[in-house]
């Protein structure tokens, strides 16, 4: 892996006093720089965020209108968001929870690219893509700190979102700093020491920074299209399984007198179309003999929307290859594959054998390459004669 950038928020609203989780916060920077991170550390109360007025834009593939207001700093926010490759969030408890500025950023919290925002229902699944977008398959971890107690709630109160939205939360430190805290009540005190005479809770926050810098790249969930149930199901019979598909006049899908030993699925659901709309478009180029198919996965639909509409909505795209329906993804289910998959490719000989899986992190020159040599061992002696271009893209 490259560079490493890991974030640093902190949630206290202060703007002049000494901040206990703030310094704590940046001490945890300096344990990621340790290990060789770049970091940065950004102050909620530093971006002002115009309030959610609960509109819908974000749920109605609409880029919020508050971002045309002047004095709303959100995609500022958002930037730093989308830089980083892991997080350290820091925040004081108030009240036995966090302070507003949390509140108020996530309820807020959406692309702030319209491109990001392309989904055919809004729903809980969703929010992982839509909200989620910055944050699926990031790790983080939390320093909540407190004069006394209040911290073991106020570390919970995010958990829910963090989980919905993909975001591994490794690490989560609540902190009682008692005559470490920098309020003036306990700051003014003859026992006060200030947070800067912590050592205890500076070691603490920087193994925090350490640990969060050396475990990017890892993940709790299922994303990027790659599946534990796929493993291992090479040669895999899976003909039962792909009479779930059928093609847009609702006939079984039939692979057995396709051009070629091999028929490559790309599989993806309606938050990944336009990837696999390309995927397939660059396979084509890349290997033009190759049999190559888009397997449209729907979740369930809701009383509102019919097949009918949903095939008479791909219909209307014509596009110049063949597009299978997996309806409420029982096809991609069998196989294991996420909900939120990237275009995944699934490589199936003539007798409904599978005898490749390609995940969505491969380029597409990658795929195509091993698609091919999988062609030529089963066309044995005789050579593929498809060339890939170098001047293609991946």
């Amino acid at each position: 892996m490259g560079t490493k950038n890991v974030l640093g928020i902190c949630g206290s609203p202060k703007t002049g006093a000494p901040s206990a989780s703030e310094f704590l916060c940046r001490q945890a920077m300096r344990g990621a720089e340790e290990v060789g991170a770049t970091t940065r550390v950004i102050r909620l109360i530093d971006y002002p965020i115009v309030d959610c007025d609960g509109c819908g834009d974000c749920m109605n593939r609409t880029p919020c209108h508050l971002f045309k207001r002047p004095e709303d700093r959100y995609i500022q926010l958002y930037k730093n968001i989308k830089w980083a490759d892991a997080f350290v969030f820091a925040s004081p408890v108030y009240a036995l929870g966090l302070p507003f500025t949390w509140k108020q950023w996530l309820d807020r919290c959406e692309p702030a690219n319209a491109d990001e925002l392309q989904y055919q229902y809004y729903n809980y699944e969703v929010a992982a893509d839509v909200k989620g977008s910055a944050f699926q398959g990031k790790v983080a971890a939390q320093i909540v700190t407190s004069a006394g107690i209040g911290q073991e709630w106020a570390m919970a109160s995010l958990m829910p979102l963090w989980t919905n939205v993909k975001l591994s939360v490794i690490a989560s430190v609540g902190l009682s700093l008692i005559e470490f805290d920098e309020q003036p009540g306990i700051r003014t005190k003859p026992w006060g020491q200030g947070v800067e005479n912590a050592e205890y809770a500076i070691e603490i926050s920087r193994q925090i920074g350490r640990r969060v810098a050396n475990a990017i790249g890892f993940s709790t969930f299922n994303v990027n299209g790659s599946s534990p149930r796929l493993g291992g199901s090479v040669n895999r019979d899976i003909s039962d399984h792909l009479t779930l598909l059928t093609d847009l006049d609702d006939r079984p899908a039939d692979i057995s007198d396709g051009p070629g030993d091999l028929t490559v699925l790309v599989v993806a659901g309606q938050t990944k179309s336009e990837e696999a709309l390309e995927r397939v478009g660059r396979i084509r180029k890349l290997a033009p003999a190759l049999d190559v198919r888009l397997v449209a996965a729907v979740d369930q639909l809701p009383h509102f929307i019919t097949r009918d509409f949903v095939k008479g909505k791909i219909a209307e795209q014509r596009h110049p290859f063949p597009v299978l329906m997996d309806w409420e993804r029982r096809f991609g289910g069998e196989l294991g594959l996420s909900a939120n998959v990237e275009p995944h490719l699934i490589v199936v000989d003539r007798l409904g054998r599978m005898v490749r899986q390609i995940s969505g992190t491969h380029t597409t020159r990658d795929a195509v390459t091993e698609v091919l040599a999988v062609s030529k061992d089963i066309a044995d002696p005789g050579p593929v004669s498809v060339q890939i271009g170098m001047g293609e893209p991946k």
